[in-house]
């Protein structure tokens, strides 16, 4: 059984697999103060309560963007299951060009998403991720990583401006019936919400123009895709399990 851990700055996402069914996905906050004995106590509540044997792990891949966590999963990997995980990087052998000018810096996640992409929804693609961050990544015909734009994550961007704003206080994030709101709660819905629809909607639109393609396949992910893809008015897929499906094909290519 397949151990993929996806360490993002806001959300570490296990997942099981047996080959290539996907039998348990957990979502657990990113806690920076986390020992490898805190993640190992996670683990093992969480497949008790699935009644996974955690024994049958024989294989791990990790992909990080925070290093202090990744390390303290690592550490876990080695001293409690026994295991050398699979550490995504740009400079792990696998059949992805990244066609950048500086491809070490790349992110494990992107690198991740973008192999899950083009394998499970075809070429040319773009992967839109929400989460810490709003990330965009363009796969050409070829299947290659072309580039792409990171902007500010939905939740990012909304604590930033509660915390500023002396009078705005956070409210639930749901998208609103209306554009225009009636009280200022609605009013932040609407600015907030129908602000990354289209904005995600907007550059959809432009690497269309700029790769001069006439259709393009666009798969959202990360945890609040959920809630925008029903509101876009480009044709999306979501798909909440897209990295882990991404980490383990890079276990199949790299074991």
């Amino acid at each position: 059984m397949l151990l993929a851990i996806d360490i993002g700055n806001t959300n570490v996402v296990m997942a099981l697999f047996d080959d290539e069914a996907l039998l348990e996905s957990w979502r657990l906050h990113t806690d920076t103060s986390h020992t490898s004995d805190d993640w190992w106590i996670a683990v093992k509540h969480l497949a008790e309560d699935a009644r996974r044997d955690i024994d049958t792990i024989d294989a791990v891949v990790i992909s990080s963007v925070v290093p202090h966590v990744g390390r303290a999963l690592l550490q876990m990997c080695e001293r409690y299951l026994r295991i050398e995980p699979i550490e995504v990087s740009a400079r792990l052998r696998l059949d992805l060009r990244l066609e950048v000018k500086e491809p070490d810096s790349v992110g494990a996640d992107r690198i991740t998403n973008v192999m899950a992409a083009r394998k499970l929804y075809g070429t040319p693609c773009v992967v839109v991720d929400l989460g810490t961050a709003t990330t965009f990544d363009v796969i050409d015909r070829e299947g290659h990583f072309v580039g792409g734009s990171i902007a500010p994550g939905l939740e990012t961007g909304a604590k930033r401006l509660f915390s500023e704003a002396a009078l705005l206080s956070a409210v639930d994030l749901k998208i609103p019936a209306t554009v225009i709101g009636k009280d200022t709660e609605a009013h932040l819905q609407a600015g907030i919400l129908w602000g990354v629809v289209d904005q995600i909607d907007g550059m959809i639109a432009r690497i269309r123009e700029e790769m001069n393609w006439e259709t393009v396949q666009v798969v959202l992910t990360g945890g609040l895709g959920g809630l925008i893809a029903g509101a876009l008015r480009t044709d999306v897929t979501y798909d909440p399990d897209l990295t882990v499906k991404g980490l383990r094909l890079i276990y199949e290519q790299c074991k």
